[in-house]
């Protein structure tokens, strides 16, 4: 009994030690990642960094210039027309979707999705997505609600951003070891708010729906896998503080976050950001199965209140707010996308192993106990 029982101290020492060392070598090894976090978002600062909010505002300004851009007018063809050209100056390879809307009882509407893409021949692919179309009516105004809204934050901003973002990235694209697309999407805000719809009968985001139903004709599934869907919305406005969108990718949030964090913006970034649940064009994206994060802000009770209003116009919104989402996303891009980085976003020792980790030592210590507690006092109920 003496011997059995000093073998099983030692089972129970050397199981001790193991456990130990795991949870050391992984509690030591999460410490060191989120270090590395810090110190290689620090690796781009913001002297390093290329995105020009000028830049970025010059081409809000610009479709505004056109006018309402609602699909099956003249300012939606224009702009359409210009963000191709845009596009094609800085891109690889540019290619159109078309589709038609068409609701039961009303006419039929010509949209158009734009892709612009750096590095085609890279199998991994990161896309940055906004949408282009502007809401035909203003149902949150207290006067004159059939009127169109400007569009310039909602729609506007996240086009002046990625227009911007591919000037930034093509210029290091040599150094990026995954293709970046640039995705306009149309027809994303003529849903049902408030008792009005933009266009009669439609849905919101009927672009991006579409758009995933043919993404196979834009890529090839036997050799290109996606990394990630970022989608850019109302980005550009006064105060801008981004929510945690509720279906976004935990750890693609966590590690965007971090880097805008890393850059200083820490309003716009907060640690504990507010949780909602917003119906936007990542949705399509994450039902095919791939990581996303919806960067948007609280437009129901936030301080920026001019969400489908006639308000949303050029006064009221901000170079640093377009400054702060710009250079964010291109050091999110050159510290994880960069030939030769180590740097992963994803948590590579997920939250679920370490419950499970302590779950399974705990109960293997119980286990441990009954044989030890049999082998001393044989009969002995393990109750008493």
């Amino acid at each position: 009994m003496g011997k059995d029982f000093a073998n099983l101290k030692m089972f129970v020492l050397i199981f001790i030690l193991i456990i130990l060392g795991n949870l050391n070598y992984h509690i030591i090894g999460a410490s060191s990642f989120e270090k590395n976090d810090i110190s290689h978002l620090l690796s781009f600062n913001s002297f390093d960094l290329e995105f020009n909010e000028t830049n970025a505002y010059d081409h809000i300004s610009t479709q505004l210039g056109f006018g309402f851009r609602v699909p099956g007018n003249s300012a939606h063809t224009n702009c359409s027309n210009w963000i191709i050209s845009q596009i094609q100056s800085t891109t690889s390879l540019v290619s159109t979707h078309e589709f038609t809307i068409q609701k039961e009882g009303e006419p039929s509407y010509n949209c158009q999705n734009i892709l612009g893409k750096i590095n085609p021949d890279r199998e991994n692919i990161v896309i940055f997505g906004a949408h282009w179309d502007s809401r035909n009516v203003s149902e949150k105004a207290l006067t004159n609600r059939e009127k169109p809204i400007p569009g310039a934050n909602d729609g506007g901003s996240g086009v002046g951003v990625l227009i911007e973002l591919a000037r930034v990235l093509s210029l290091y694209q040599s150094n990026l070891d995954s293709q970046i697309w640039f995705l306009f999407i149309d027809a994303e805000d003529q849903g049902y708010t408030q008792g009005m719809y933009g266009i009669q009968g439609w849905d919101y985001c009927e672009g991006s729906r579409v758009f995933v139903e043919d993404i196979d004709d834009f890529y090839d599934s036997s050799s290109e896998s996606f990394e990630c869907f970022i989608l850019l919305d109302m980005v550009g406005g006064t105060n801008l503080e981004f929510i945690k969108e509720s279906r976004s990718d935990d750890d693609l949030h966590e590690s965007i976050f971090n880097e805008g964090r890393a850059l200083g913006y820490n309003q716009s970034f907060p640690g504990e950001a507010k949780t909602m649940a917003i119906k936007d064009d990542h949705l399509a994206f994450m039902n095919i199965g791939m990581p996303v994060i919806d960067l948007i802000i609280d437009f129901i009770y936030g301080e920026w209140t001019y969400h489908h209003t006639i308000s949303d116009d050029l006064s009221n919104i901000d170079s640093e707010s377009l400054k702060i989402t710009g250079r964010t996303l291109e050091s999110f891009i050159k510290n994880y996308y960069s030939i030769g980085t180590e740097q992963n976003w994803r948590d590579e020792f997920p939250k679920w192993l370490y419950i499970s980790l302590f779950v399974g030592s705990g109960l293997l210590l119980v286990i441990v106990g009954i044989v030890l507690k049999k082998r001393i006092w044989p009969g002995n109920s393990i109750l008493k």
